[in-house]
């Protein structure tokens, strides 16, 4: 079957539009460097493959030592308030210290890990946060199993290796145990390939790296000048939305680095909107812009009303008609 025109221009339209989103992608301003050492795919239970990104050992380090010290002065200042409001005998104010920190031991990761679901609050000063490895759900078993054993493999030894210096009861060989049992966990998420200590091998999670979405200004908002083109309710019926986005990729791209290609974006939106006004080079984009703003607002003005249109070639379609797939 030979190609007609128009289904020839349509097949050139798309691929402008293609190559302008590839182009508009590309430009490393627009997004955060990534380290591709550092992705992982995790395939979801629905059988999405979604790509993220390990935690770096050291936020991981400064995120535990900030949960460390905010534990450390909250209990420190919960005793203070304590002694102040009644008044212990030692046994008693013993009793009461040895309460509290075996309360934060236990219940301050698990708490806010089960209640942020999978952060902390130094976990989330450093945009980091537990997942399943295997891409289901975060439970309750998992984080008591990697928060139990961090008291194993963390707590229990550096409170050993406290209360053994100047001892002269503890022998030397256990001393010395306990000061390589540290180490050994301590560089443990540096010898496994996903960043994995001791309580993440045995509760199948993961630390993730959530970084902060940064969001591109609104162009509608960017020049405030009164438009200098004016457009009919009738030349703005011609496009819709897949064109509104392809021409705000192009104009994104323009303020990044000089484009040719809105010289042509311009006579092409004129010539099918049969603007009778001449369109100086120099003009431009401002022509594009003024276009872009009336034509986003054409649309957006359509859907408060349930009227819609998605392309170029598809029909305004009004609140009584959903979309039908394309089945060609």
């Amino acid at each position: 079957m030979r190609t007609t025109t128009s289904e020839a221009r349509r097949r050139d339209q798309l691929y402008q539009a293609k190559r302008l989103q590839k182009n508009f992608r590309d430009q490393s301003r627009f997004k955060p460097p990534r380290d591709h050492r550092r992705e992982r795919t995790i395939v979801c239970p629905l059988g999405l493959a979604i790509k993220v990104q390990l935690g770096t050992y050291r936020d991981r380090f400064y995120a535990f030592a900030l949960d460390g010290l905010i534990g450390f002065f909250s209990a420190l200042f919960l005793t203070f308030i304590m002694f102040k409001i009644f008044s212990f005998r030692d046994s008693l104010a013993s009793s009461l210290i040895s309460f509290l920190w075996y309360f934060y031991l236990n219940f301050y990761f698990l708490y806010f890990e089960l209640a942020w679901r999978g952060r902390t609050p130094g976990k989330k000063i450093f945009n980091l946060r537990v997942i399943n490895r295997r891409g289901g759900e975060l439970t309750p078993a998992m984080v008591i199993a990697r928060n139990l054993t961090r008291q194993v493999e963390i707590f229990f030894p550096l409170i050993f290796f406290f209360q053994s210096i100047g001892s002269s009861q503890t022998h030397f060989f256990w001393y010395l145990l306990d000061f390589v049992f540290i180490v050994v966990m301590f560089c443990l998420p540096i010898m496994t390939r996903d960043t994995l200590r001791l309580g993440d091998l045995v509760g199948g999670s993961l630390v993730i790296e959530t970084p902060k979405a940064v969001l591109l200004a609104d162009l509608a908002t960017l020049n405030k000048a009164a438009p200098a083109y004016v457009f009919s309710e009738k030349q703005l019926g011609f496009y819709g939305d897949l064109e509104l986005k392809t021409l705000e990729s192009a104009l994104r791209l323009a303020n990044s680095e000089p484009n040719l290609t809105l010289t042509k974006i311009a006579k092409a939106i004129a010539k099918k909107i049969n603007y009778e006004t001449s369109i100086p080079p120099t003009e431009t984009i401002r022509f594009l812009n003024d276009f872009y703003k009336a034509e986003r607002g054409w649309l957006e003005r359509g859907r408060l009303f349930g009227r819609r249109k998605d392309s170029q070639k598809s029909p305004t379609r009004g609140p009584d008609q959903p979309q039908t797939p394309n089945l060609k």
